[in-house]
């Protein structure tokens, strides 16, 4: 038998005996919110976002409120209210 035979036939059977190279997987790490936005209660509930709009709200009389840009602080801290770009209010 060939000297490189019995090697790599060693290496087989030793990699089979060990359990062989296993992959794990790692849980994802959770990083904290980079940015908090406060809107006022009476706008009502979170409706939606669209990347062409922005993010929609609704009140109890059917009102909705469209902020097309969420002010962000770099030290994660409540900025001011929200501009509402679009007001659109039932009859």
């Amino acid at each position: 038998m060939n000297w490189k035979r019995v090697v790599v036939l060693a290496t087989v059977v030793l990699a089979s005996a060990v359990g062989g190279y296993q992959i794990k997987a790692h849980a994802q790490q959770r990083f904290p919110a980079s940015c908090y936005v406060m809107v006022p209660a009476d706008w009502g509930e979170y409706r939606g976002m669209s990347t062409g709009t922005g993010v929609v709200f609704e009140d109890k009389d059917g009102t909705i409120r469209v902020v097309g840009k969420l002010p962000c602080g770099i030290d994660r801290e409540p900025m001011t209210v929200p501009q509402v770009d679009v007001v659109i209010k039932r009859k």
